[in-house]
């Protein structure tokens, strides 16, 4: 199990939270008294309970994790793997319906789990899908939609963020303007620009420009029916439908016609908060929350985290440099009457291994067809690129087939933009368990659409394949014989049969 190191710290001489302010009318103080003993009998609520389990989670309640897919083995989510066996992976169309897809590295989810992190559902949710408006400069920074976003073009970027995946480009300067793009990742304030700006995780380019765009962004000057994104002066949006507890600093996905952006304002179609908000959790639920820490409040104890504002309580050690720097930080957060409060905070360690909060990807998937002797390996596992020296790759690869099934285990970092994974290690096992995740390619012979299933021809033969509501298709199954597909699948336990879970032109 790949997991983060979310242990909570509990320092007994540090004083109770401080909250309000001088100059505040009573009311004020009122809310930040009682804030402050709701605070902080969670806190003596947790250390009584040791600090452990989330209420409600581990006794086989449900719980909510947001934030970026750092790897796969089922899914892994900032350091966490949750099983995605029996998940439905969807993602929000134009119309807001929630609609089949792959989750892809880098991309930003939100998901449902139970018991021993057992993953209900998964949402991608994407920040902005639309053109690129202007081209990256060299601070990385570029325009989608008139939307500030900022690529991190190295591992050892001052935030602790892993290098942005780029999908489609081998390198920033590839970028064009009047692309189209599906860009992930996290809301920061920046006090240069007074705006927000979306550190990318993730920016794939798209094949088609769509009718319908995505705008996103952090709210700003909500009046009535309109707002404005991410400044005082950015994109007004307009809605006369928009969500009932919208409220400033909170981020949102906005849909609009691709003619109607030049309107001022923009006229939305649809307008959805991208990320829970403190009363959509029931009392004691658990939110595992993790991004870039942002608007870090050392008086209040405070921090923003996607929109989110947690309280921290005074009892609670905290890499306080860390937040007032805006690096990476994961949390476990509850809601305690109307406040997100954390039970446990930590930063990325940048010293490797699998408690860094995903700062290293952890890839494990079955495929074949890889050569292992050359000095340099190239091959792709779970969607991702991987660059491997002979150095790092376990003696067991040099004996695998060409035709052969082998289960991989992959550990590395993503260098730079649109560069392939670079390994640090590669282990290989030729015993293929039963329901593990198996990447192939091949052409799709025949498909049976009343049984839900197809016939693949692949570098081990023909193989059986079978789908469910829950399989992502790039395109109609009926639409698919003759072509050339790439496949990930749960392997049946005869050993043969596949279980489709994606198929995507080739």
């Amino acid at each position: 199990m790949v997991k983060a190191d979310t242990r909570i710290q509990m320092d007994p001489t540090d004083g109770a939270s401080r909250l309000g302010g001088a100059g505040r009318e009573w009311q004020g103080w009122l809310a930040a008294i009682l804030a402050s003993l709701a605070v902080m009998l969670l806190a003596l609520l947790l250390e009584s309970c040791g600090g452990g389990t989330v209420a409600g989670v581990g006794s086989g309640g449900t719980g909510e994790a947001s934030g970026t897919v750092s790897g796969f083995g089922s899914v892994i989510v900032d350091g966490v793997e949750y099983s995605d066996t029996s998940a439905t992976v969807q993602r929000r169309d134009a119309t807001g319906a929630l609609v089949n897809t792959t989750a892809q590295l880098g991309q930003r989810v939100r998901l449902q789990y139970q018991g021993s992190n057992a993953a209900l559902s998964i949402e991608v949710v994407s920040q902005l899908l639309g053109s690129v408006t202007t081209v990256p400069d060299s601070n990385g920074r570029l325009q989608v939609l008139g939307q500030t976003v900022r690529l991190v073009s190295t591992s050892s970027d001052a935030t602790r963020s892993t290098a942005t995946v780029l999908d489609g480009y081998s390198a920033a300067s590839d970028i064009a303007v009047g692309d189209t793009v599906d860009v992930y990742g996290c809301w920061v304030w920046d006090s240069g620009s007074a705006s927000y700006v979306l550190v990318a995780t993730r920016l794939a380019k798209q094949s088609s420009a769509p009718s319908v765009v995505q705008l996103g962004g952090v709210v700003q000057a909500l009046s009535g029916t309109s707002f404005r994104l991410n400044s005082a002066t950015g994109t007004l949006v307009q809605s006369s439908s928009l969500p009932g507890d919208l409220a400033n600093g909170q981020v949102v996905q906005v849909w609009a016609t691709a003619t109607s952006l030049a309107s001022v304002p923009v006229p939305a179609t649809r307008v959805l908060r991208s990320e829970s908000n403190v009363l959509d959790l029931a009392s004691g639920q658990s939110l595992r929350l993790s991004g870039l820490a942002t608007e870090y409040n050392a008086s209040a104890r405070t921090v923003v985290v996607q929109g989110a504002l947690v309280q921290l309580p005074s009892s609670l050690v905290v890499d306080t440099s860390a937040l007032a720097q805006g690096q990476f930080v994961s949390m476990d957060v509850q809601r305690v009457g109307s406040t997100l409060v954390a039970s446990a905070v930590s930063t990325r360690t940048g010293s490797g291994g699998h408690d860094d909060q995903g700062a290293v990807t952890v890839l494990m998937g079955v495929t074949s067809g890889i050569d292992w002797t050359p000095s340099t390996v190239l091959f792709s596992l779970r969607g991702v690129r991987v660059q491997a020296a002979a150095s790092v790759i376990d003696n067991n690869c040099r004996s695998v087939a060409l035709t052969a099934q082998v289960s991989l285990s992959v550990e590395g970092r993503l260098q730079a933009p649109g560069q392939p994974l670079m390994a640090s290690k590669v282990t290989c096992s030729t015993s293929v368990p039963a329901n593990a995740v198996v990447d192939t390619r091949g052409q799709v012979l025949s498909v049976q659409t009343a049984a839900s299933s197809l016939v693949l021809s692949t570098n081990m033969g023909n193989v059986n394949a079978t789908w469910d509501s829950n399989t992502y298709f790039s395109q109609s199954p009926a639409t698919l014989v003759g072509k050339q597909v790439e496949v990930q699948a749960l392997l049946a336990s005869d050993g043969k049969t596949l279980q489709l879970r994606s198929v995507q032109l080739d």
